[in-house]
């Protein structure tokens, strides 16, 4: 499944109508905001049909498993919009995000803690927002900038003393090459998961934390937390992912590259790409071995040389926020 899927749900009590843009769509909230009334519609329809008093429109099927044997009716569901409750506890294994990964459904889970089996979008976790008997999905973390996250939406300068980064690969490479002689470390954590344990253990450094927001919901939460006792000592900034970022630069020129990074819905298939960011990487791999003489040529492993030049890594750190103090402290 591919492209931004429009559900409206409603009975005589209660109307939802939201848009899903990616395979994994988190909703969260205490009780009483309306995610078990809509649990709940969905799954009397999937019992019932039209006789539960409940009309859907969508283009897809909606479907709630309601299956004890959630292992065995997962297999019979294809292209279709799947809603899992959150007192499902298999949503936190390893077992279930193996047996969603590569197929072609969206997944709603209703769950209020991260799941951190599950690489899904810090812009796609939502809260439900009531007025009468009329619901909607509202985001609940927007981006100030950037890409810059914080509890306190309006702070957007950054200083920092290190950048800090999820992995060792062509990203960590660029940045520690770029910030050089900035006078300011780039470290990495090892992964996602590990930005939170390493931001505990080094409480008193300046720390710029970038990695990728297509992959980032389930640690969101608790950094950002984190950020909050100790706001002058960590920033947050989550683009997409550093594949998008080079896209993003116009270094590489295609011809669709534009509508293909303005509607990136209509172009990631759900059963090949787990996450947006293995979308972003692939795609960059492809059109960037057709450049001429390889010139741009991409590689995950080890960052091209051309991207170090300091025209195109300008070009690259245009959506990455710095201070001007740390540009000018750059070129010397």
């Amino acid at each position: 499944m591919k492209g931004i899927q429009h559900v409206e749900v409603s009975n005589r009590s209660a109307q939802f109508k939201f848009d899903l843009y990616r395979n994994i769509t988190i909703v969260r909230g205490d009780s009483g905001t309306g995610k078990t009334t809509l649990y709940n519609m969905i799954a009397d329809y999937t019992r019932l049909g039209s006789k539960s008093g409940v009309n859907i429109s969508s283009k897809k099927s909606c479907v709630a498993l309601v299956d004890l044997d959630w292992k065995n009716q997962l297999k019979q569901i294809t292209d279709s919009i799947v809603f899992i409750d959150e007192g499902s506890d298999f949503i936190v294994t390893k077992e279930f995000a193996k047996a969603i990964k590569g197929t072609d459904n969206y997944y709603v889970i209703f769950n209020r803690e991260g799941l951190h089996e599950l690489p899904y979008s810090v812009e796609e976790i939502y809260e439900i927002k009531t007025s009468g008997r009329f619901h909607k999905f509202e985001k609940i973390f927007k981006a100030a900038g950037k890409h810059v996250y914080s509890k306190n939406r309006s702070r957007k300068k950054l200083k920092f003393d290190i950048l800090l980064t999820e992995d060792s690969n062509s990203g960590y490479q660029f940045f520690n090459r770029y910030l050089k002689e900035s006078g300011i470390c780039c470290e990495t954590a090892g992964s996602n998961s590990a930005i939170f344990k390493w931001l505990l253990s080094h409480p008193n450094k300046v720390v710029l934390v970038v990695a990728d927001g297509a992959a980032f919901g389930s640690e969101i939460d608790r950094v950002l937390k984190l950020q909050a006792t100790h706001p002058d000592f960590i920033s947050v900034c989550l683009p997409e992912s550093f594949e998008w970022l080079i896209l993003k630069s116009g270094l590489i020129k295609v011809s669709n590259l534009h509508d293909v990074l303005e509607n990136p819905s209509e172009y990631i298939e759900s059963k090949k790409y787990f996450s947006w960011e293995n979308f972003f990487e692939d795609y960059l791999i492809k059109i960037s071995s057709n450049i001429v003489n390889g010139k741009f040529q991409y590689k995950k492993s080890k960052i091209n040389d051309a991207y170090l030049i300091e025209v195109n890594s300008n070009k690259i750190m245009e959506e990455i926020p710095l201070e001007r103090n740390m540009k000018l402290l750059k070129k010397g």
